[in-house]
């Protein structure tokens, strides 16, 4: 084995092991945690602000029929799987922890939901499906954090269906958030976090055979902020994302691509 792909593995290991211990603590009080009263995650009125604005984006720029089967690319419990299901899409949900999957097959079950499936994958290499099976490859917040991003592109272009689209975020580059607020208010980095401007994420998609790709740069807003202050940030959010120089400076770069 190379030193480059030991490398990949011990990345592989760090964000194994922060998220199994991460959705440990989410989720010590089960019965609590599972009998919310909706199918969504129970999070703070900011975070669903935060998450419904990534999604509603994602299905804008996605223009996809009712009846697509979507794939999400490192689903966590399923912040935006279940909100996807509820909207009628089948949609599977990939990711690499094994306790983060069997707490959202569990929400699966209490809730009953046909439409939604959660299996521990890797996003290099997913077993047990072949070319072409999904309309849609979605993710949120996870190509950030991976390895080699490159073949995480390679297996997502592989599984999609001629004329299927993908759908990514990445944390952008010159948002002051990360690389200057972050820092200021001690708020300490995600492990393994990386930024990326939009001709390195053009690349990567190029690289993988996407056509017609296309951005959106979005959302100043911070999840993690009190509820009594949402309203403010969706003012913010307003007025900031129609500035044109500004909005470059947003959070959140999402990317298109199509599959020819």
């Amino acid at each position: 084995m190379s030193s480059a792909t030991l490398k990949e593995e011990e990345v592989k290991k760090d964000i194994y092991d922060f998220y199994e211990n991460q959705s440990a603590e989410r989720t010590e009080d089960l019965k609590s945690w599972l009998d919310s009263g909706s199918p969504r995650i129970p999070q703070s009125k900011s975070y669903y602000y935060f998450e419904d604005r990534k999604i509603n984006n994602a299905l804008k720029m996605a223009k996809l029929s009712q009846c697509s089967r979507i794939l999400e690319i490192g689903c966590n419990l399923g912040q935006m799987t279940f909100p996807l299901a509820l909207k009628g899409f089948e949609i599977v949900g990939f990711d690499l922890s094994k306790n983060v999957i069997e707490k959202a097959n569990m929400r699966v079950k209490h809730y009953d939901l046909k439409n939604i499936r959660f299996e521990r994958q890797d996003a290099e290499k997913y077993e047990g499906h072949p070319d072409e099976s999904f309309d849609a490859v979605f993710s949120f917040s996870a190509f950030r954090y991976f390895p080699n991003p490159d073949k995480a592109l390679s297996e997502a272009y592989r599984v999609l269906k001629k004329n299927g689209v993908i759908v990514i975020d990445f944390p952008n580059k010159y948002c002051p958030w990360f690389n200057i607020i972050k820092r200021i208010f001690f708020i300490k980095p995600h492990i393994h976090d990386k930024l990326y401007d939009k001709k390195q994420i053009r690349a990567m998609m190029e690289k993988a055979g996407f056509k017609n790709i296309t951005f959106n740069v979005f959302l100043f807003s911070y999840k993690g902020l009190p509820p009594v202050l949402l309203p403010l940030m969706k003012i913010a959010d307003f007025v900031l994302e129609r500035i044109p120089l500004i909005r470059n400076t947003a959070a959140i770069l999402m990317v298109k691509g199509e599959k020819e």
